[in-house]
C-alpha cells in the first residue's frame, strides 16, 4: 500500500508527492499541523493540509524572502520583525547578518515553533536561545500596532490568505505595518503564485499603496512545491525607494554558503516576466 499526499491548487490541477510515513498530526488551537516524511522532498510541514515548507526546497523561499529586502536598504537594518515564520527559516537567514542587532519573531501559533524545532532542525536551527532573538506568541496585527516606528524591516512570512492569515493581506494590517516601520523602513510580504493568484498580487499592490507605502516592487523565483512552482514577493517602501548601489551587507563567507540567492539577483529578480509587468503596471 502506497501513501501519497495530494494538494489541489485548482479544481483541475495540483501536486502529488509520495510519502514514507506521517511523523506528526495534531490540531492546535488555531489550525491542523502535519509533518510528513516524503521520498522526494524530505520532511514536509503542512498547515491545514497545505504545504508550508519542505527540507529539499525551503531555501528557494526563505532566501528570497529575506535577502533582497535586507540588501535594498540604504544601511543594514538594526531591528527586524518577522510576522508568522514559525518554522524558523526567515530567522535563520536574518541571523547571517551580524549588523542586525534584534529580531522579533511574532508567531500566532506556538505549536508551529514546537513542531518545527522537533522535526525540522535544519530550518528551525536559529530558534534557540539567542540574545538577538525575541519570540512573541500573539496576533501579528496587534503586535505591530504596539510598536510604532520601531522596525527597519518587517517580513510577513504568512500562509495563504485564508483563515487566520487572511487579515495579513488587508489594507488595515498594512497601515499598522507602515506605522511600525522606521523612516526608511521596508516591508516584504509573500504575494502568492503568479500562475494561479494574479488577482491576489494585484490586491496586495493596491492595498499597500492605499495603506500609504510610497513604492511597491514585486519579484519572483521558483519554489517547486508551491502552486505553479513559481512564487512572488512584494517589497514595499515607507518612503521613496533608494537602493544601496553595489553594496551587499551579507558577509562574504555567508554569501558562499547560500544555496539559491546571489548578489547578482538583487537587480535581476525584480525584472518581471512580460505578462506580470503588463498586469501589475
Amino acid at each position: 500500500m502506497e501513501l501519497w499526499y495530494t494538494e489541489k491548487h485548482t479544481p483541475d490541477a495540483g501536486i502529488t508527492i509520495k510519502c514514507r510515513k506521517t511523523l506528526f498530526s495534531r490540531h492546535s488551537d488555531i489550525q491542523r499541523i502535519d509533518v510528513l516524511e516524503t521520498k522526494e522532498f524530505g520532511r514536509m510541514l503542512l498547515l491545514d493540509g497545505l504545504v508550508m515548507t519542505t527540507e529539499r526546497d525551503e531555501f528557494f523561499y526563505h532566501e528570497m524572502l529575506v535577502h533582497p529586502a535586507v540588501n535594498l536598504s540604504l544601511r543594514p537594518p538594526g531591528e527586524v520583525l518577522v510576522i508568522g515564520g514559525g518554522d524558523g527559516g526567515a530567522v535563520r537567514e536574518l541571523m547571517k547578518y551580524p549588523s542586525i542587532r534584534r529580531i522579533v519573531l511574532c508567531e500566532i501559533d506556538p505549536m508551529v515553533v514546537e513542531v518545527s524545532r522537533e522535526f525540522l532542525p535544519g530550518i528551525s536551527c536559529a530558534l534557540s536561545e539567542n540574545d538577538r532573538l525575541e519570540m512573541v506568541f500573539m496576533d501579528g496585527e496587534e503586535y505591530v500596532g504596539e510598536n510604532e516606528g520601531r522596525f527597519d524591516l518587517i517580513i510577513v512570512d504568512s500562509s495563504d490568505p485564508i483563515g487566520a492569515a487572511e487579515i495579513l493581506f488587508t489594507e488595515g494590517f498594512y497601515k499598522k505595518c507602515l506605522e511600525g516601520l522606521s523612516l526608511e523602513g521596508i516591508m516584504v510580504v509573500q504575494s502568492e503564485s503568479p500562475i494561479y493568484h494574479l488577482q491576489v498580487m494585484k490586491q496586495v499592490k493596491y492595498s499597500l499603496i492605499s495603506a500609504g507605502f510610497s513604492h511597491v516592487r514585486f519579484y519572483t523565483a521558483p519554489v517547486p512545491t508551491y502552486p505553479g512552482g513559481f512564487w512572488s514577493w512584494a517589497a514595499a517602501f515607507k518612503n521613496d525607494f533608494k537602493n544601496s548601489g553595489n553594496r551587499f551587507f551579507l558577509p562574504h563567507e555567508e554569501v558562499e554558503r547560500l544555496k539559491f540567492f546571489t548578489p547578482d539577483m538583487l537587480r535581476s529578480c525584480f525584472v518581471l516576466p512580460a505578462f506580470l509587468k503588463r498586469e501589475l503596471g
